[in-house]
């Protein structure tokens, strides 16, 4: 019988300008580079709902393992004039 591989949970924080939103439930990924592939897809999908608040907008994703450990943060930032 082969052997499955064992998903790790993580976390994922995000921040728009205007608010932060902690991540209790989490999402069973098959690895740290999953997690960081989810989370530059998430800011993606911020930048697309959020438009920015004048000339200036930063958008963040901070992926958490669930020991806490901070494995990744994606910004995106937008600076107009």
């Amino acid at each position: 019988m082969p052997h499955s591989a064992r998903m790790a949970r993580y976390f994922f924080h995000t921040h728009d300008g205007d608010k932060s939103d902690l991540d209790d439930d989490g999402v069973d990924l098959p690895d740290d580079q999953s997690a960081k592939d989810a989370a530059k897809e998430l800011l993606a999908v911020m930048n697309r709902e959020k438009l920015p608040n004048g000339n200036f907008l930063a958008l963040s994703v901070t992926v958490r393992n669930s020991n806490g450990a901070q494995i990744y943060v994606a910004t995106l930032k937008l600076e107009g004039s």
